[in-house]
């Protein structure tokens, strides 16, 4: 029996795939135009002091890891209090450190949590080939251990991942040791990065996210004749099941408290824009939940995209690691100003994403309105601006919804997603053998699954889902995944098939060969279980 009308989804963040677009965050490729000396020379160093191991004078090669290494020993051997941990390994064998900074030097991580204060993490490079956000990173390290910003560790405690991809970094490529993009893993949870670091957020639950990037400074030059000019570009979660509460937080507090610190110090800010179309609107960073700052968005936090200004290699290189330390100042300094605002406006979003019976959002779309995009002469770097049209997706409109479940089934060929839910700290429970009454996903795939199909944020496949009641034999080894939690805007996007990479959407959870997942909607009664659920 067929619940809803088939269904055709483009899975897609923005709908915007058939346009020609070229990625504005650092690609693998290294770009073949360099900024002319007249372009540099309006590119300064901002006169504050920066301790990181990359900025030494006469510098030709970016931080490396046996570096970074050392700088994190010496600021604990300078600071004993300072928690100095490992998050694991990548694939390639390197060691993912991340430190944790707290005005008593707590070394445990319970105890930690116990001090109730707002807990911010900064993570820099992700992208191997974006080295600014994790030389930044060890800047606010040393600020934070015994610098400008360690009276702020009274208010808040701040957890810092310096190099989220150390292998990329290695290689001087985007991509991790095993060739994936670890910016779209964060909702499959399936590398030895994102899987370290969420596993660590069980222990402490970040009220704030900041993710540090980089952008290309000549994406513009094809269509505009010009560069891009904004030092820093900003961008919070932009989906549908983030909630109000912590996006007006995020915008009308956090946002301007870090454009203030950036344009105090004479660098400019703009919105982060994913892709330059020859023709047609500019897009803002898209809607996927995979990526870190919507990902982190749905867990409740406030969640930030910093992407700092790139011409390629060192080109004013203290000048996008000073944007990235300067926006990211602001920001502690923000949650410091107003910490009990802020933990409460993250667990009052908690708490209500637990209780909603609100439908799920499964289509929606940006508005286009008018912008004004920041740009530079290639030649003479003199400043100018273009009029433009925003695809943005900071202003969607929801087009279809899904009525919300209790909960799903997941038979035991849905391990990859019941192992992501886990380590996430999803609360998960063995369900006891029954015949239940459920909505199947019948899934159809008018294309085949490709690596592209994994990392989609921006791409088109079509992909045809209709509901089916049906009642299941229900197994011993079954699992049941309330959405009576914190984690349910997390749950629906894993689980939902035209949520863009979810388990079932990039292949990692089977279709069987009728074309039904063995992932169970229930949205009357809760299944039995083995115990207390």
């Amino acid at each position: 029996m067929t619940m809803t009308t088939l269904r055709t989804w483009a899975v897609i963040g923005l709908m915007t795939a058939s346009l020609p677009v070229t990625a504005l965050a650092q690609s693998g490729a290294r770009t073949p135009y360099r900024q002319t000396p007249a372009v540099l020379a309006q590119l300064t160093d901002v006169p504050i002091p920066l301790d990181a191991p990359g900025l030494g004078a006469d510098r030709t090669e970016f931080t490396s890891q046996a570096e970074m290494e050392a700088h994190l020993r010496g600021l604990k051997a300078r600071v004993p209090g300072l928690y100095l941990g490992s998050l694991g390994q990548t694939s390639g064998g390197r060691d993912l450190p991340w430190l944790v900074f707290t005005a008593e030097g707590v070394q445990d991580l319970a105890a930690v949590r116990r001090l109730n204060r707002p807990i911010v993490w900064l993570m820099g490079q992700q992208h191997g080939n974006e080295p600014s956000g994790g030389e930044a990173m060890l800047a606010l390290a040393s600020a934070l251990a015994d610098g400008e910003l360690a009276p702020l560790l009274d208010r808040i405690t701040v957890v810092i991942v310096p190099r989220m991809n150390p292998d990329g970094a290695e290689a001087f490529t985007r991509r991790t040791g095993l060739d994936y993009d670890l910016n779209r893993d964060h909702l499959l949870a399936t590398l030895p990065e994102s899987r370290g670091v969420q596993a660590a957020m069980v222990l402490l639950p970040p009220d704030v996210v900041v993710d540090a990037h980089e952008y290309g400074a000549s994406s513009p030059l094809q269509r505009f004749g010009r560069l891009n000019a904004a030092d820093q570009t900003i961008l919070d979660a932009t989906h549908p099941g983030v909630p109000a509460g912590v996006t007006r937080l995020a915008r009308t507090t956090f946002l301007p408290a870090m454009e203030a610190r950036l344009h105090g110090s004479g660098l400019s800010s703009s919105v982060y824009l994913s892709g330059m179309p020859a023709t047609g609107p500019l897009v803002t960073g898209g809607t996927s939940p995979g990526i870190s700052r919507n990902y982190y968005g749905l867990t409740g936090a406030v969640s930030f995209l910093l992407e700092s200004r790139n011409g390629g290699g060192r080109e004013a290189y203290q000048r996008r690691v000073a944007s990235h330390y300067l926006a990211a100042a602001g920001l502690l300094e923000a949650a410091a100003a107003d910490g009990p605002r802020l933990r409460r406006t993250v667990a009052t979003a908690r708490r209500a994403m637990a209780r909603s019976r609100a439908p799920l959002a499964v289509a929606y779309e940006p508005p286009v309105l008018p912008a004004v995009l920041p740009l530079m002469d290639s030649e003479t770097g003199a400043p100018s601006a273009e009029a433009i049209e925003l695809r943005d997706s900071r202003q969607l409109r929801v087009t279809e919804t899904r009525r919300r479940p209790r909960g799903y089934l997941l038979a035991p060929e849905a391990g990859t997603a019941i192992a992501a839910l886990e380590i996430k700290g999803i609360h998960v429970c063995a369900a006891a053998p029954q015949t239940a009454a459920t909505e199947a996903f019948h899934v159809t795939r008018t294309e085949p699954i490709t690596r592209q199909t994994r990392e989609a944020s921006t791409l088109t496949e079509a992909l045809q889902v209709r509901l089916e009641a049906r009642n299941v034999a229900v197994g011993a080894d079954w699992i049941w995944v309330p959405m009576n939690q914190a984690g349910a805007s997390v749950i629906a996007a894993s689980l939902e098939p035209d949520s863009v990479g979810s388990h079932i959407h990039v292949g990692l959870v089977p279709v069987a060969e009728d074309g039904i997942a063995p992932v169970y909607r229930v949205v009357q009664r809760t299944p039995r279980t083995t115990g207390p659920c």
